[in-house]
């Protein structure tokens, strides 16, 4: 049963501290220019990590493990007083040019089928992200069961229970209930999107709010969390 929930693309002071009110730990923060949440590392900074707790689990999204701004960021964040042992790197994509035992930070890699996961595992690796829609398509071909002997059968081993297994929702997704008798995923995630906010980058924290409750009432969810 998931027992933790992250809320993905959080990109203003405001959001971040209406969900710790809630009772959230889990935040993740968007570096990729393109990305309609993306977030300057100056307000990350000066805005974000002054209002975490030893507590909280921060993870920074890139879509590319070389991206240059992966180093100073850890660097930065490190000077401002966040312990790194608390921060993850969440890459798309694993560049081909980089040797993953090499990366010295906590990082997660995006499972899909267009490219080979296992190329970017090394010793810091911490777990797969999937987005929802890729099991969608699976169920749909009636391909979930067989995926999921043959994921395990190949990964089993390189994760444990320090390891996360994240599952990438939207608000309003059909929740497939035999997903979670064949995946143990320890964190669910949410996005800040058009779903909860007023306008572009404004969000509406009552809907924000609203949603939650609504997402929390789901029985494949510990009501603990």
């Amino acid at each position: 049963m998931v027992n933790e929930v992250r809320i993905d693309g959080i990109y203003d002071q405001r959001t971040l501290k209406h969900l710790k009110l809630c009772g959230i730990k889990y935040f993740c923060f968007d570096f990729s220019p393109k990305s309609f949440n993306f977030i300057q590392e100056y307000v990350f900074l000066e805005q974000v990590i002054p209002h975490l707790s030893e507590t909280d689990r921060i993870f920074v999204h890139f879509s590319r493990s070389n991206d240059p701004m992966i180093k100073k960021l850890a660097d930065d964040t490190l000077k401002a007083g966040f312990n790194l042992s608390n921060l993850y790197f969440e890459f798309d994509e694993w560049a081909k040019d980089m040797d993953p035992a090499h990366f010295e930070y906590n990082y997660l890699l995006h499972f899909s089928g267009d490219h080979d996961a296992a190329k970017g595992i090394g010793k810091n690796f911490c777990g797969f992200t999937f987005d929802f829609s890729f099991f969608e398509d699976l169920f749909q071909k009636n391909l979930l069961h067989q995926f999921s002997s043959n994921f395990y059968t190949r990964f089993g081993t390189k994760i444990n229970e320090s390891h996360f297994l994240i599952l990438k929702m939207r608000w309003k997704s059909n929740i497939i209930a035999s997903l979670f008798d064949f995946f143990e995923f320890n964190l669910i995630t949410m996005p800040i999107n058009a779903d909860i906010e007023i306008c572009y980058r404004n969000v509406d924290l009552k809907k924000l709010s609203a949603e939650m409750v609504l997402f929390k009432g789901n029985k494949f969810l510990d009501q603990d969390f």
